[in-house]
């Protein structure tokens, strides 16, 4: 479950306040203990009232409060009330320890290298000097343990606090390294896979432009040469005028197939590159159906009436909507049971497909989005304008979807796209 907006923005300043929180709790316990037994301050000079210390201790918490925190001269004033604390209680009490060892740590953080160090080395010069010449004047400690002390409290007050940030800031710089270094290499990646798509680019480019200068180079010479034999030979002329009709398909098939490279999801729906691809006309429905149950659909297939040629542009496009229909099925709405029926009629032929509901209307057999311009509902449109044909496409009334291509006047068809070659 998912935090709001606002609750972290709560944790975050309570975690930003929690050192803060912690001096204030040090001050209340000390106020607390002083208050309840004062027999355990008794032996330390300067502490027959545990108020004005709790007092220090909170306004050194109250400096370190995050909106008000600046690191240098919160770093002074908090080393000053330690100073104040070792000054006034001959050296031997040490309360005001956590917030210097906070401010530290922050000033490591925070602040240039040379200038923390040259902070932090005052601050030791400080508390070893004014802690040291209070214990000397008032405590009845030996040398030795005075020493100790004074050598532990900069080490908890300031060398530990300044490594630990170090450590801290050197992950931190070792994070943002690795970071950086994915993001430079998805850009590799990224720049790496436009290169190979414009390598292939280069490569269908020159494959069209060398099947189409091969084949209507000669086209042209041979319709030339038909014109010019058109009342000297009529024969001959007619036989070069098939044989360019001959070169003009071949033409179109290699071009189909060129471009058909550029719709590299039919390798997805027919089962990978290495399955032979059916050829995009209406006896290759039974093939796609085939498929699309191998790889699990559900599928019903029909065919009723008289089957007849439509044509290759014809029976492409209503290959490719069937094709485009199973595909979003088994994206969309997976489980869902398919019916592709192919009706011959008097003058019309409809290729239907439609799903059964899932629970929900299939979100992506709807327009596509730009992004996916040229497949989908858009490709099917495209094709079935080029055609003549009529396209629905929607929702049913029970929650499935269907995809309708209405072909007339299919006596003409084949040759509407022979004028269209």
């Amino acid at each position: 479950m998912r935090s709001s907006p606002r609750n972290s923005a709560v944790i975050g300043a309570l975690w930003s306040a929690t050192p803060s929180l912690l001096v204030l709790a040090g001050a209340l316990g000390f106020l607390a203990i002083g208050t309840w037994d004062r027999a355990i301050f008794a032996s330390v000079p300067g502490t027959g009232s545990p108020l004005p210390l709790a007092a220090l201790l909170a306004v050194q918490a109250l400096l370190l409060w995050p909106s008000r925190f600046r690191p240098l001269p919160v770093f002074g004033a908090v080393v000053g009330i330690d100073l104040a604390i070792l000054g006034t209680t001959a050296g031997e009490l040490g309360i005001g320890a956590l917030a210097v060892g906070i401010a530290s740590y922050r000033v490591v953080r925070q602040l240039p290298r040379r200038t923390a160090l040259i902070a932090l080395g005052v601050g030791a010069a400080a508390t070893t000097t004014v802690g040291g010449v209070a214990m000397l004047l008032g405590s009845r400690e030996a040398p030795l343990i005075l020493t100790a002390t004074l050598l532990l409290r900069i080490l908890l007050l300031y060398v530990l606090p300044a490594g630990i940030a170090d450590y801290v800031l050197g992950r931190e710089r070792l994070t943002d390294a690795l970071r950086e270094q994915a993001r430079m290499a998805e850009q590799r990646q990224v720049e790496r896979a436009r290169g190979e798509l414009r390598a292939e680019r280069t490569a269908l480019a020159r494959e069209l432009h060398d099947i189409a200068g091969h084949h209507l180079s000669g086209i042209i010479v041979s319709a030339q040469a038909a014109t010019t034999l058109t009342r000297s030979d009529p024969d001959r002329a007619r036989a070069m005028m098939q044989g360019i009709q001959d070169d003009a398909r071949t033409t179109l098939v290699d071009l189909r197939r060129t471009v058909g490279l550029l719709r590299s999801d039919d390798d997805e729906r027919t089962g990978g590159p290495d399955r032979p691809s059916p050829t995009p006309n209406l006896e290759g429905i039974a093939t796609l159906v085939d498929a699309a149950r191998e790889r699990g659909q559900a599928v019903d297939f029909c065919v009723t009436g008289a089957s007849r040629p439509l044509g290759p542009l014809t029976e492409a496009a209503a290959y490719r909507m069937v094709q485009e229909s199973l595909s979003n099925a088994a994206r969309h709405a997976r489980g869902a049971r398919s019916e592709v029926s192919v009706r011959f009629d008097d003058g019309e032929v409809e290729i239907v497909v439609a799903n059964a509901p899932t629970g929900r209307v299939p979100d992506a057999v709807g327009p596509p989005a730009p992004a996916q311009r040229g497949y989908g509902l858009s490709g099917m449109a495209e094709r079935a304008e080029l055609v003549g044909a009529a396209l629905s496409a929607g929702p049913t009334s029970d929650g499935g979807w269907r995809n309708a291509l209405t072909i007339r006047g299919t006596g003409q068809s084949a040759n509407r796209d022979g004028e269209n070659s």
